[in-house]
């Protein structure tokens, strides 16, 4: 039926309920349809049974009285016989005529009853008693003519009513029989109509049975499959398909599941896609601590595969931190007491790799409840190099690049935290400040690889002499420091005799030279009395001043009445007069070194840089006075008169020259002062040169002491027109921030990564890597202290740009040469 109906396409007939209408109606219309027939059939069985019934009982009646009116005639005739007389003759002749009439009608009336057919026997006896009945007419006709003979009639008549009573007899019996297949007839009708309805119950129970079987396959079965394919779903199993149907609510159902799998699976392969492809290992553990997910970044930072660690516990691949912590109970500690102290934050702990390596690693951890049981997912990630780079950024901000030491930036701050503490504790420290005495003298005649080696030398008597609770730093050239913690003023000269006394015992010999060192070396204390770092560090440098001018290789330690002491200050003072005097009278020399392309050994452009001429004609190094010109204040002076003096000179050469360009450098100071800017611009003006034929010089250090003053001044100059470069870059810890954050066009790498370079792995890839973070950020580079080939090399090898030091040529103060 099912069939027929989806070939029919009948409205409806795609959903439950419409096909439950259809059969529905279907059903009713049959019942009906089948009681109606029964009804009918019934009733015209009934009436047919019915009206052979009355007809036949009507007939038995007709024949009792035909009986009865025989019975009466032959009574009649017997007392005629027996007593005749015209009276009775009477009597016997209306006799006769009422039984012939009788049997007339019954006879009649079996024709007309149509039961001629089923009692023809009647109509026999009943012709039998017309014959007899006519046969005693005759008689009575004549009746004058019975008296004589009345045996006679007695003979005729007699007989005939034997036969009539014998017909009536078979009649009855006949009567009977059509009576009792009257009665068969209404039992056939019965059974009929029974046999319908036994079809009927067949039709419904065979119906039920339809239904029962459009259930199971249409509606139980499809539904069976969804659940169960719901249960493998939930339970991670293999995709179970589920059963198609054509039933509108199933259909939609079994859709409506596909879809929902469908998302499910995406959304999954979707997440397993981003946890697997997560730079970070992502570890999912419950309350136990044991261990139910685990990625592919997990699976690369452990080495464990996921089928491998799934199930052991988290103490695994976090082990305490000390590894002779074997403590049994660590994994309840640590779910107990370490878990809740993660949460939400980023700490630093200890992992353990599957071949039993320990490295660094973050971890962050965050708590989830899933089926109301607590989970945990930890976020993790080696920064064993991250925490490598940040040490060694954090040890060239803190550590001098050359020797090693503290450097001047590191020094001041944990002065200032000394005299916090000091003021607080009521103890007592001090500061050693040393200048070598001869340093100048090496650096000048022996070179400045010479003078490198030197203070590298120094450093390493100065760190052995200090104890480990003393702080030792290089502030920069020749100067070093050395802060001493919980000392008293008794002791404390003692301790920097002995430090003058292992540096001028100390004998510097370079390429079969030898040359007597020596320090100056001032004290000061710092007290409760101490206001600041830098009054405890302006005490320690004039007390070097003073031992200097006590002749040198001496110890001075500070006291109160140093600061009113003018005569004390006749040294920095005289220097003070000499930088004026020179940039009053242009005592002052310009040097320049040149600065060359590396591929094509092409001359760019020339460094400009100073030197003093002294009363005897001899040239100072910046070293000697220009310490002294930032102490007083004068550097700005200073890179005015050179300003003013460069861009003379550059204009005068570039009319045979017209490519030549010069790179001037700036000072500290200089960059808080925007009236240099202008005076940049006037000259540039006064000169008629293109502003692009400049680069300006700053100091990394200079820079990061003040990032939004430097950078200011570099901007000012780059709308000027000018170029911008950053010199001693990679001596701060954050070099690369700043780099990225300051306006400058080049930047020079400092030249302690490049002069050993040829024998140091380590500053290789320094180099390298600045100059590929540089080259990164659009900026041209420049290597610094180029002194061979073979490590003019390695700078071309890694792209540098441009090179400079004394494997091109020294700083000359003659007549510029070669072609830029």
């Amino acid at each position: 039926m099912f069939a027929l109906t989806r070939g029919l396409r009948l409205p409806g007939m795609g959903s439950i309920r419409g096909r439950y209408v259809y059969g529905a109606v279907l059903f009713l219309a049959a019942l009906f349809a089948a009681v109606w027939l029964a009804q009918d059939r019934v009733q015209q069985a009934t009436a047919q049974v019915m009206t052979h019934a009355g007809q036949r009982q009507e007939a038995g009646q007709m024949l009792k009285s035909l009986t009865l009116q025989a019975w009466a005639t032959q009574t009649a005739l017997q007392g005629y016989l027996w007593t005749p007389g015209a009276r009775r003759l009477d009597l016997v002749n209306r006799g006769l005529d009422q039984t012939l009439v009788q049997a007339n009608a019954l006879k009649n009336h079996v024709y007309g009853a149509g039961m001629s057919h089923d009692i023809g026997a009647i109509e026999a006896e009943l012709n039998k008693l017309h014959e007899t009945m006519y046969s005693i007419v005759p008689l009575r006709a004549a009746p004058e003519k019975l008296h004589p003979t009345l045996s006679l009639v007695r003979e005729k008549t007699m007989p005939a009513f034997g036969t009539i009573w014998m017909a009536l007899d078979n009649m009855e019996k006949i009567l009977e029989v059509v009576m009792a297949e009257n009665q068969s007839e209404l039992t056939g009708v019965t059974e009929r109509l029974f046999a319908t309805f036994q079809g009927f119950a067949a039709m419904t129970a065979a119906l039920v049975l339809a239904g029962l079987l459009f259930f199971e396959l249409a509606i139980r079965r499809p539904l069976a499959m969804v659940a169960k394919a719901l249960k493998a779903q939930a339970s991670g199993a293999s995709n179970i398909p589920v059963l198609s149907t054509h039933l509108a609510e199933t259909r939609d159902l079994s859709e409506a599941f596909e879809h929902m799998r469908t998302q499910v699976q995406t959304r999954q392969q979707r997440l397993e896609t981003i946890l697997d492809n997560a730079a970070e290992g992502i570890i999912t553990f419950d309350k136990n601590g044991v261990i139910e997910g685990f990625n592919r970044a997990a699976e690369k930072l452990f080495g464990y595969a996921q089928n491998e660690i799934k199930g052991s516990d988290i103490a695994l691949l976090i082990p305490p931190t000390d590894p002779r912590n074997r403590r049994k109970d660590y994994l309840d500690h640590f779910m107990r007491t370490e878990i809740a102290r993660m949460v939400g934050r980023e700490g630093e702990v200890v992992g353990l790799h599957k071949d039993g390596t320990r490295f660094s690693m973050a971890l962050k951890i965050s708590e989830m409840t899933l089926e109301g049981r607590p989970f945990y997912t930890a976020l993790v990630a080696d920064i064993s190099e991250r925490k490598a780079l940040h040490d060694r950024l954090k040890t060239m901000a803190e550590r001098d690049g050359l020797t090693g030491l503290y450097n001047r930036t590191y020094f001041l701050e944990d002065l200032g935290r000394t005299v916090a503490r000091v003021r607080r504790d009521q103890k007592t420290c001090a500061i050693l400040y040393i200048d070598l005495d001869n340093f100048k003298y090496v650096n000048d005649t022996l070179g400045h690889m010479a003078g490198d080696t030197l203070l590298v030398e120094v450093a390493s008597l100065l760190n052995k002499r200090a104890r480990e609770s003393d702080l030792l730093a290089r502030l920069g050239g020749d100067e070093f420091t050395v802060l001493l913690y919980d000392v008293t003023a008794e002791t404390v000269l003692s301790v920097a005799e002995s430090f003058r006394g292992i540096l001028s015992q100390f004998r510097f010999t370079h390429h079969g030279k030898r040359v007597d060192i020596g320090a100056s070396i001032g004290v000061s204390l710092i007290t409760a009395k101490t206001e600041s770092a830098a009054q405890a560090m302006s005490q320690a440098d004039i007390g070097c001043h003073l031992a200097k001018r006590r002749g040198r290789n001496c110890v001075h330690l500070y006291n109160p009445d140093d600061a009113t002491n003018m005569t004390s200050m006749a040294l920095d003072m005289g220097w003070s007069q000499r930088i004026r005097d020179a940039i009053e009278h242009d005592r002052f020399v310009l040097a320049y070194q040149p600065i060359v392309e590396t591929g094509t050994g092409r001359i760019e452009s020339y460094e400009v840089l100073l030197r003093l001429r002294d009363e005897n004609g001899e040239l100072i190094l910046p070293g000697g006075f220009l310490p002294a010109a930032e102490r007083f204040g004068l550097s700005v002076e200073i890179d005015r008169w050179v300003i003013v003096h460069a861009l003379d000179m550059l204009a005068k050469l570039r009319e045979t020259r017209p490519g030549l360009r010069f790179s001037i450098n700036l000072s500290g100071q200089t960059l808080s002062d925007l009236r240099v800017c202008d005076l940049i611009v006037n000259h540039l003006s006064k000169t008629g040169l293109d502003p692009s034929a400049l680069t300006f010089e700053i100091t990394e250090t200079a820079a990061i002491a003040d990032m939004t003053q430097a950078g200011a001044f570099l901007s000012r100059l780059q709308q000027i027109g000018c170029l911008t470069a950053l010199d001693d870059f990679g001596s701060g810890l954050s070099s690369f921030t700043y780099l990225r954050d300051l306006p400058v066009d080049i930047v020079k790498i400092d030249g302690s990564f490049v002069r050993n370079m040829a024998s140091n792995d380590v500053d290789q890839a320094t180099v390298k890597a600045m100059n590929d973070i540089a080259h990164a950020m659009g900026k041209t580079t420049i290597a610094e202290f180029v002194e061979s080939e073979d490590i003019l090399k390695l700078l071309a090898e890694y792209g540098i740009d441009r090179v400079q030091g004394y494997y091109f040529g020294r700083p000359e103060t003659n007549a510029i040469s070669g072609r830029p």
